[in-house]
């Protein structure tokens, strides 16, 4: 693989021409390194195995080890997981946010993302560029942390490239990422 294409983007009004691109490198099942309001993720499509397996193959991770995926709203995790009315109500009251709510997933999925689960871990992320681009992409993405697993989890986008370096696509540049801590796992059970 090439050097990945590297695009500088506004954090708070991010250019619809830019999240454009990384939206069609996911599409051809690509990995994007993108940033949220706690660290920066690898994101690729979710629904595509092919794509979800080139997430564990850059980050050397375990496949009995589970990734996240960010939604760009209510309705899109609605159709990847069981989203009870308690479930709603935390979701509604709490995201976006630093927040991964962890829900009973439908059917579909590649099972991969689930580490071999029926559990999936969803995320809406407080940051412009993050959401501009699941919903862009009209996709659930992978969010998980864009480093080698175990490694430090990255708030710039230099230091995502220091770990995964010419194995991603591109790279969207937003600056630091305000936390710079991952998000906090909720485990949801039922109502």
């Amino acid at each position: 693989m090439d050097k990945p294409v590297w695009v500088k983007v506004n954090p708070n009004f991010p250019e619809p021409e830019k999240i454009r691109l990384a939206t069609n490198t996911l599409m051809e099942d690509g990995l994007v390194v993108y940033p949220t309001e706690t660290v920066y993720g690898l994101g690729a499509n979710a629904i595509s195995e092919k794509a979800v397996k080139k997430v564990f193959e850059v980050k050397r991770r375990d496949p009995g080890e589970p990734v996240s995926v960010a939604v760009s709203s209510l309705e899109m995790a609605k159709k990847i997981a069981n989203v009870t009315k308690d479930a709603e109500k935390i979701f509604r009251w709490l995201l976006p946010g630093p927040l991964t709510l962890v829900l009973q997933a439908k059917l579909g999925l590649p099972k991969l993302l689930m580490g071999g689960r029926e559990k999936i871990g969803i995320r809406m992320p407080n940051s412009k560029v993050a959401l501009e681009l699941v919903r862009m992409a009209g996709v659930p993405l992978t969010s998980t942390s864009a480093n080698l697993s175990g490694g430090l989890e990255p708030s710039t986008a230099e230091e995502a490239v220091r770990q995964l370096g010419k194995r991603v696509d591109l790279i969207l540049d937003a600056g630091r990422c305000p936390i710079s801590l991952p998000s906090t796992c909720l485990l949801y059970t039922s109502d």
